[in-house]
């Protein structure tokens, strides 16, 4: 789907309620259009009697990309912990410091969310490149300490899973499932072929449904 205000408004005074207690403010919720990045937190920030002040906040979420409901939700609950640490006076080691991760971390455990630190896209990520697919995606741990992603149409599971116990270099490897745009970028390989993982893949991943492969059958888990 395509974020839009509607659900936005919905969520955010869903997710405030459940997540946040209700002490979040209300604040200006709008829908941008921005390719690099899916949602931003801005505010205005003053000195008023030697002590900090924010105001006029406005977050945004963008509609450029088609997404699982679950993922336009996680963008915005990631930019509601923004909000709280800020509205609360919380200081934290960085953007993306121990106070944003511990807050992070406490409500995908007990929300069964799957927010991550950074949760920015890239320009392959356009129209022309929306379509769902069926990605069957191989992630290789070698032990070097290196994660690969190998990607692959739904017959060439089996050939490539084989082929695995050939490599002695490997450590481990995990299958998972997807329909996300993301993974249009990289190529369906029909051989056993390792790629460097991308940045923004790392932030996708968390997304994608695990599954389990024994070389005969293949199945979510």
């Amino acid at each position: 789907m395509h974020a839009n205000l509607t659900f936005i408004k919905d969520r955010f005074r869903k997710f405030n309620r459940e997540i946040f207690a209700d002490c979040l403010p209300e604040i200006s919720l709008r829908i941008g259009n921005s390719r690099r990045t899916m949602g931003t937190l801005r505010y205005r920030k003053s000195q008023r009697l030697g002590k900090t002040a924010y105001s006029d906040f406005t977050l945004t979420v963008s509609s450029c990309f088609d997404l699982p409901e679950c993922v336009i939700e996680d963008t915005l609950i990631h930019e509601m912990i923004h909000l709280y640490i800020i509205v609360n006076h919380l200081k934290d080691t960085s953007a993306h410091g121990k106070v944003f991760r511990t807050l992070m971390g406490t409500i995908n455990t007990r929300h069964n969310r799957r927010i991550t630190i950074s949760h920015r896209t890239t320009e392959s990520e356009s129209a022309s490149d929306k379509a769902k697919r069926h990605h069957y995606i191989l992630i290789t741990k070698f032990k070097d300490g290196e994660d690969y992603i190998t990607v692959m149409s739904q017959t060439k599971i089996f050939e490539i899973h084989h082929s695995l116990f050939c490599l002695k270099n490997v450590l481990s490897w995990e299958w998972r499932y997807s329909t996300l745009p993301h993974f249009n970028r990289y190529p369906h390989s029909r051989k056993l072929k390792f790629y460097k993982i991308l940045p923004e893949t790392i932030q996708v991943l968390p997304h994608t449904l695990p599954c389990v492969c024994d070389g005969k059958t293949f199945r979510l888990i």
